[in-house]
């Protein structure tokens, strides 16, 4: 098959789970929508959302990484802020590597932002939607994510003071592995009130050598590339004779 045809195949099988599920709400109105159709119709989004890179690296280019220990870096950005915490990082990439990802959050507080150390998360971690909030107590825990805030932001709702709100996000790494870790730490504290976050759906890749996943950083990033699939769902990059080409 095809990668036309594919992707057609893909977009007409979301259409239709969503019209079936919709069908199935209208139906049973004024009942509330199903466990199932509520699923359906998720899954559906979520997929249809769901954003793709695919870095390739010349045979020579991968020869000479490999030999010098560097490993192959995502960051991910968070409104008008630099980047600066390594989304993820693998030393086992290979000449064609996938990495994807789905607007799925979680939010969380951090007493520090120190510069090439791991993340440290100090508070509870809620997972939350774009256009929902939640509000950390006095006392400091985060609290259930609910409707609230700009539609396309994560709203922090602070009561208890200074802290370094923090978002994960959930990605499919090149080796196939779901998981969900840190995209973004506030460099700053922030003091009570309403803290907006917005993730932006631009990408930074690169290589480095003596780098972990969740790492913070505050400086630019060597011979990196920035990938913006804000108006699209998948890009390909090339690495050949150290320099970054689109395919």
């Amino acid at each position: 098959m095809s990668k036309s045809s594919a992707v057609s195949k893909q977009a007409l099988q979301l259409h239709n789970d969503v019209q079936e599920a919709l069908k199935s709400f209208q139906s049973l109105a004024p009942t509330a929508l199903k466990t199932s159709d509520y699923s359906k119709v998720l899954t559906s989004t979520l997929a249809a959302t769901q954003k793709s890179v695919t870095i390739e690296i010349a045979p020579d280019d991968l020869t000479l990484l490999k030999q010098s220990g560097y490993k192959l870096c995502f960051a991910k950005k968070v409104g008008n802020e630099a980047y600066n915490v390594v989304w993820q990082s693998y030393d086992k990439y290979l000449s064609n590597n996938g990495f994807s990802w789905t607007p799925q959050y979680q939010l969380f507080g951090s007493n520090t932002f120190q510069a090439d150390v791991t993340v440290k998360v100090s508070t509870n971690i809620v997972t939350i939607g774009l256009g929902q909030q939640s509000v950390l107590s006095a006392e400091g825990l985060l609290g259930p994510a609910v409707t609230g805030g700009p539609d396309i932001s994560i709203t922090l709702d602070n009561e208890y003071g200074p802290i370094h709100p923090g978002i994960n996000q959930l990605s499919v790494g090149i080796d196939g592995k779901q998981v969900s870790t840190p995209i973004y730490v506030a460099t700053n504290q922030v003091v009570t009130g309403n803290t907006v976050l917005t993730p932006v759906e631009t990408i930074l890749v690169w290589f480095e050598q003596n780098v972990q996943t969740s790492t913070m950083f505050s400086t630019s990033r060597s011979k990196a590339v920035e990938i913006d699939l804000t108006v699209v769902n998948d890009a390909t990059r090339l690495y050949e004779d150290g320099k970054w080409k689109t395919v």
